[in-house]
């Protein structure tokens, strides 16, 4: 199921209708009725297959967990098989901050970005590019994100509970992109004129989480909880801090020491380090485009949360 920024990118080109967009999925095709858009299963990896299904492809947006792609070899093998194709533009899965940033968690994302270089170390043979938003916004919404299909969690910053969890006092620059602005940006990047880069920043706000926190104490009226964590206890992986944020409720403590807390330490030193402060690559591209804000995104959530709480009661 393609959920978060890469259903918000499929759901726009296909709402948009100027080109044939054809999803490729694990799952069975009539459970991604998305209008607009042909979903076509793909469970065969192997290079003459992925080939015969790219033939006729001018642009391939990759959207892949890096824990379900051990090593990135599915990826890998759709490159090649775009090369082989005549494929002319690769978006790698990439969605996020800066990726070479020495930051741990990123290293498995390490493998797709040599390949990509090295086959284009002579000549270019395919053409490919960045889309880098920073921390997508709709996390700072959850639980009621803006899309049903954008899975949220509480990243470092709890809007229901009123807390957040704040490197030093908070003030590291960041940027924050909305997920329904990313994919006005991708859709718009189709039809560039020009090269696409590896440097593909896209900036819907630059902030920092202090001033998130005091964006959301105004809209709520509540004053927030700050857990203050330290770099150096983070660059050990320890997540020092009576609130451990996780992507699902009721983990098992094996869970939470071996995945929860090595993926949310590294997340916060990222950020601390500026791993999600990017430059406004695409924002100069397409100066037109309008990005919808934190105060914009708080206040959405903050009204659907409130309209629930009544609902059930």
């Amino acid at each position: 199921m393609i959920l978060g920024v890469g259903r918000a990118i499929v759901e726009e080109l296909g709402a948009q209708g100027k080109h044939e967009v054809i999803l490729w999925s694990r799952r069975d095709p009539s459970e991604l009725k998305i209008p607009g858009v042909n979903t076509l299963q793909v469970t065969d990896y192997s290079h003459e297959n992925l080939v015969n299904l790219l033939k006729g492809t001018h642009t391939v947006l990759a959207f892949f967990n890096p824990m379900s792609d051990p090593g990135s070899q599915n990826q890998i093998a759709l490159i090649d098989a775009a090369v082989a194709a005549n494929v002319t533009r690769f978006a790698p899965s990439e969605w996020a901050g800066k990726v070479r940033s020495g930051i741990k968690m990123y290293d498995m994302k390490l493998p797709v970005l040599d390949h990509l270089e090295n086959l284009n170390k002579d000549k270019t043979v395919i053409e490919w590019g960045l889309f880098q938003p920073g921390l997508l916004m709709d996390y700072l919404a959850h639980p009621c994100p803006p899309s049903k299909h954008f899975d949220t969690f509480p990243l470092l910053f709890d809007l229901e509970n009123a807390r957040a969890c704040l490197v030093e006092d908070g003030s590291a620059p960041l940027v924050f992109t909305s997920s329904a602005d990313v994919a006005k940006v991708v859709a718009r990047a189709i039809d560039y004129p020009g090269t696409w880069t590896v440097d593909g920043g896209i900036v819907g706000q630059r902030t920092s989480y202090k001033e998130v926190v005091q964006t959301a104490e105004k809209i709520t009226g509540q004053k927030f909880t700050i857990y203050t964590l330290r770099p150096e206890d983070l660059e050990r992986g320890d997540f020092i801090s009576p609130w451990v944020p996780a992507y699902a409720p009721n983990l098992s403590a094996e869970t939470m020491r071996d995945v929860v807390v090595p993926f949310i330490s590294g997340w916060a030193l990222g950020i601390y380090r500026g791993v999600a402060d990017v430059s406004p690559v695409w924002n100069e591209r397409f100066p037109d485009l309008h990005y919808e804000t934190v105060e914009e995104m708080l206040r959405g959530a903050w009204a659907r949360f409130q309209a629930q709480k009544k609902a059930e009661h």
